[in-house]
């Protein structure tokens, strides 16, 4: 049991008296010592200015302070603190001057005096007035802010210091689909997008260690299971002591935004994508049409002011050479108005059970004197019963650009197989050669319109690097895809694909 040695060592009553009260007005707070009766027999000088009594409680009963009905187990806990010594707290309402009433906190504990062996109660009364008044308007406040909350067409969300959701308004929940608990803490992440998570976890714990604003897009889930963009903005929260209190945020639904960025993205490409091929275009006319053509000129001027001064060989190279340069230019015009059809869209497409067999020796019968000049062995691997639901026209026009390719980059002597397989309900279709190849940083622009590349062939031939890009719409055109698969001195194999059946 609890002792204060020496409270009442001197015997004298005014003495005690005196040295009591001195001893009681060291403390800060209202304080005043009870005997078992409940009644005040003493009270320090900070008494008076907290209740507005001028009178003394000194040989009152300490009840007459107390003005709530639940004073009454207040008074049960003074009680038992003379049988215990327990120190003991309590939120009251006690009586002050001009009928005003005070919130205090009342703290108290029983003591035993050594000198009579009698028990006796200090009880401090703490104002806590303020102090509830500004709980009172806080708590008001943050009843206004969360009905203006639930009534903001966006989502609004509140998080703790340590970032733990602790509020989510209505629209948040109508959204979600989801119960308040189910969002407040961290569970609002089971909403956000697996993909999504990692980036918006990193910015979000960012942005607390530094206390500072963030901002991020990310994926989340609605009520229908579906994802839609979002952006997550948040921002610092402090209080009127500049204590930091967590964040507040909102959660704006911005997949409207990001569908017209990604149609404005797409409009951009294909902008982009004229625009080459327009350049692509100009630049075949201007230089790879006129330098043909300007060749043919010279040739037909040489032949036509010196006939007569020419033997019959040289006649024979000369008219030889402007019906090579004349084929190759009119090739070249056929490329372009083809390609011209498929960008205008005016292009036909009629696809038929073609024989695939038969469409390849026709156009090795059509290249016949190019294969037999370089001595090229060609062979046509592909199954005679083979069919493909392809357009003629298209399928051809995509064969002869790359047989006439192979026979461009094969060299004297050398070889070239066009073979086929059946896979995924598609025929593909391969023509490999034994010629020279390709670099592999090149690979890439074989199909590029925005990339010009071409190179000679083994004889010096010309071209464009037009007919690749034309079989590759064609290809695309028909349902299939078009690759290359080439090493550089090793050959080349292109594959493209076309449909087995409706």
């Amino acid at each position: 049991m609890d002792e204060i040695k020496g409270f009442t060592t001197i015997t004298n009553k005014n003495r005690t008296q005196n040295l009591s009260l001195e001893f009681i007005d060291f403390f800060p707070t209202a304080t005043v010592i009870l005997n078992n009766n409940l009644v005040v027999t003493q009270e320090n000088k900070s008494f008076e200015p907290l209740t507005g009594f001028s009178e003394s409680l000194v040989g009152k009963s300490i009840i007459e302070l107390f003005a709530e009905e639940k004073s009454e187990k207040l008074i049960d806990l003074i009680k038992k603190s003379f049988t215990n010594s327990i120190a003991y707290s309590a939120e009251i309402r006690i009586k002050v001057s001009d009928n005003r009433l005070l919130d205090v906190i009342t703290i108290f504990r029983s003591f035993n005096d050594s000198v009579t062996n009698k028990k006796f109660c200090v009880l401090a009364f703490l104002d806590f007035t303020f102090q509830k008044m500004k709980e009172e308007v806080i708590r008001d406040n943050e009843a206004r802010f969360k009905n203006m909350a639930n009534t903001a067409p966006v989502m609004i969300w509140i998080s703790d210091v340590e970032g733990l959701f602790s509020f989510v308004n209505r629209v948040w929940l109508e959204y979600s689909g989801g119960e308040l608990g189910g969002q407040l803490g961290m569970n609002w992440l089971n909403n956000v997008h697996p993909e999504d998570v990692q980036k918006l976890l990193s910015s979000y714990q960012n942005a607390l260690r530094l206390q500072d604003s963030f901002s991020v897009e990310f994926r989340f889930m609605d009520k229908d299971g579906k994802y839609e963009w979002m952006l997550i903005k948040g921002k610092p929260r402090f209080s009127t002591e500049n204590m930091y209190m967590g964040f507040i945020g909102s959660c704006i639904n911005i997949q409207e935004q990001k569908e017209i960025e990604d149609k404005i993205s797409k409009i951009n490409e294909e902008l982009i994508q004229t625009i080459s091929t327009r350049d692509k275009f100009f630049s075949i006319i201007s230089h790879d049409l006129r330098s043909p053509l300007g060749g043919l000129m010279g040739i037909l001027d040489v032949l036509n002011s010196s006939y007569e001064n020419l033997d019959e060989t040289e006649k024979k190279e000369i008219i030889s050479d402007a019906a090579l340069v004349s084929k190759t230019t009119y090739t070249l015009m056929e490329n372009l108005l083809e390609w011209s059809r498929i960008k205008n869209g005016t292009i036909s497409y009629y696809p038929e059970m073609l024989k695939i067999h038969q469409s390849i020796d026709n156009i090795a019968s059509l290249y016949g004197q190019n294969l037999k000049k370089k001595e090229i062995l060609f062979t046509n691997n592909t199954d005679p019963l083979q069919l493909a639901y392809a357009d003629k026209s298209m399928t051809e026009t995509i064969l002869r650009n790359l047989v006439s390719n192979a026979i461009k980059f094969t060299n004297q002597g050398g070889s070239i197989q066009v073979f086929s397989e059946v896979k995924d309900k598609m025929l593909i279709l391969g023509v490999r050669d034994s010629g020279v190849g390709i670099e592999q940083g090149s690979v890439p622009k074989l199909f590029r319109v925005d990339v010009s590349f071409s190179t000679k062939g083994t004889a010096k031939e010309s071209g464009t690097g037009l007919g690749l890009i034309i079989c590759k719409e064609l290809a695309e055109k028909q349902g299939g895809e078009i690759w290359v698969e080439s090493k550089k001195n090793e050959g080349s194999t292109f594959y493209f694909s076309v449909p087995l059946e409706k």
